[in-house]
């Protein structure tokens, strides 16, 4: 009997040991997480939204850059137009630009430019672009658009030839380009234009008597030249006078006595400026 019952015990305690075992297998219930609540004090909403409105701009804001379509029709290499930087004082039809040199290098000039229509381009060069005076004004006036620069010599040739580009990206008239270089200004205007076709017309003031000039005006021929130097300025006006007779196109070669040297001729003989003018619009008909 005794045995009987140990029997019957054996299949309880099997089950009863099974579903133990089940339970410890279950899954622990989650704890659950305490609700979010702001532990601070809380900003009163906006009575209104007022978002800027597009009208909101100023009327004169300009955006260059990616949204100028002539720079974004430019094919790639060449070189932008001049960013305009500043405005011009009162009465004066120049504004400040900069243009992107082709080592980087930020270069800034005066641009005076014939709104009315797709004028003649002149480039002036000197060592600086101050010394102009009123010239610059001057063939603006009569209907030439201008870009003044200053002459960097350590990156002279290829500054030259980024002026270019920028002058005819939709500021003049590429067909009828012309250059006026005043001492270092002057060599690199005609070693400039005896490399670059764009150049129709070159007038030097008092350029450098140096070897590579004679041979730069082989290479620019026959395209016409204007040549000036005072006669006191002796390696200058040897310069022209070498010059002259290497030249094969039309040429203008006007001496001077006592007249100074570079752009110092403008204001001590200031019937050279409209000389140079008058030449200017035969040159680039």
């Amino acid at each position: 009997m005794p045995d009987r019952r140990r029997g019957a015990r054996l299949p309880t305690l099997t089950l009863l040991a099974a579903a133990l075992l089940l339970a410890a297998c279950a899954p622990a219930a989650p704890t659950p997480t305490p609700t979010a609540a702001l532990s601070g004090p809380t900003l009163e909403a906006s009575p209104t939204f007022a978002p800027d409105s597009p009208a909101d701009a100023p009327a004169d804001l300009i955006y260059e850059g990616q949204n100028n379509p002539t720079a974004a029709a430019l094919a790639p290499g060449a070189a932008m137009p001049p960013l305009v930087v500043s405005r011009s004082a009162s009465g004066s039809a120049g504004q400040t630009v900069e243009i992107t040199a082709e080592d980087g290098s930020l270069l800034f000039g005066d641009l005076y430019v014939n709104t009315t229509v797709l004028a003649p381009g002149v480039l002036l060069l000197a060592e600086e672009r101050s010394a102009w005076g009123d010239f610059p004004a001057l063939l603006h006036a009569n209907g030439l658009t201008v870009l003044v620069m200053s002459v960097r010599p350590a990156a002279a040739l290829a500054d030259f030839r980024v002026m270019l580009q920028t002058l005819i990206n939709g500021v003049a008239d590429p067909a009828r380009i012309g250059v006026v270089g005043a001492g270092q200004g002057a060599d690199v205007a005609l070693l400039g234009c005896a490399a670059d076709l764009l150049c129709d017309a070159a007038a030097l003031l008092s350029p450098s008597n140096t070897p590579s000039l004679v041979e730069a005006v082989r290479r620019f021929n026959p395209r016409p030249l204007f040549l000036t130097a005072s006669q006191e300025d002796t390696e200058a006006f040897s310069a022209v006078q070498a010059a002259q007779a290497a030249a094969t196109g039309e040429v203008l070669f006007q001496p001077f006595e006592r007249a100074g040297s570079g752009t110092a001729l403008l204001q001590n003989r200031p019937d050279l400026g409209n000389l140079i003018l008058a030449w200017l619009q035969l040159a680039l008909v």
